[in-house]
């Protein structure tokens, strides 16, 4: 079935249908009776040129929890390479490939992912985040690979963008769904979460005054700051209002932004407009 909605159902499903599909099926290769169908399975639709299934498929293989992936080393290389390459030609973002990815497609069309970033987002946002720590080999390899694709820091040298760009939405939805630990979490941060976290930092601190408000950056600044509560996954039904520290000016001035965990990947001048775009009325 899934292999059904994978091949046939690329036009009348909306990608997030796509994606997860074929996220389930690399989960379910682990169950495999010969373990070497899952490296087959691996590089089944490299052909196909669609990075929503190849990176669907790749990713949930390597998130599967198997210990008998063969050669996982050389299939954790390749998806590292896999994700460089296609954040560099089918990023969705004009000025990072040169390619309007939504040229041809109707302007009223069901849900589509506006190209691999924002797939690779989704999938981070989605599974990466339940399924690993920040100090893990999974998360350490999907971020170093965003920092070795050269995405963010090759936006960070633009001096302007065209006046239709996309990008000052694209590039915060993507790190508004970045797997940060909350400020209540004792999970770790990577140095590869670190250096992405920095990209990200210096792209919001660049560019938010270019925003149609400063406030359209306040979520991918929250979720920066461990504000988001990792994504609603530490609070519970057992959660009471006297465990939730209120967000105030002086709470984000004196206390978020001073954690130690962000000392070197949040810039001092940063720190200095954090209110200014989280308050923006």
């Amino acid at each position: 079935m899934l292999s059904g909605v994978i091949e046939d159902g690329k036009v009348n499903l909306n990608d997030k249908v796509i994606v997860n599909a074929a996220v389930a099926l690399g989960f379910l290769s682990a169950y495999s009776s010969d373990p070497q169908q899952m490296k087959d399975l691996f590089y089944a639709f490299d052909g196909h040129n669609d990075y929503r299934v190849s990176l669907g498929i790749k990713l949930g293989i390597l998130m599967n929890g198997s210990d008998k992936i063969p050669e996982l080393a050389k299939l954790q290389q390749d998806v590292a390479s896999y994700i460089s390459q296609v954040l560099k030609t089918e990023s969705g973002i004009i000025e990072i490939d040169g390619k309007d990815l939504k040229e041809g497609r109707p302007d009223e069309e069901i849900f589509r992912f506006d190209g691999a970033l924002d797939t690779l987002g989704h999938i981070m946002n989605v599974y990466l985040r339940r399924f690993y720590k920040s100090d893990s080999a999974m998360s350490k390899l999907l971020f170093k690979a965003v920092t070795d694709a050269g995405l963010l820091q090759a936006l960070k040298e633009e001096e302007d963008f065209s006046a239709m760009t996309e990008v000052y939405r694209q590039v915060p939805a993507f790190i508004s769904a970045l797997p940060v630990p909350s400020t209540t979490s004792k999970q770790k941060l990577s140095e590869e979460q670190a250096e992405v976290m920095r990209a990200s930092f210096t792209f919001i601190h660049k560019y938010y005054l270019d925003f149609d408000s400063k406030k359209d950056a306040a979520p991918a600044l929250l979720n920066l700051l461990g504000l988001t509560y990792n994504n609603c996954l530490d609070l519970s039904v057992s959660t009471g209002a006297g465990e939730i520290t209120p967000l105030s000016s002086s709470y984000v001035r004196d206390t978020v932004c001073e954690v130690p965990a962000l000392q070197g990947v949040i810039p001092a001048d940063m720190k200095m407009v954090c209110n200014d775009i989280i308050f923006d009325k």
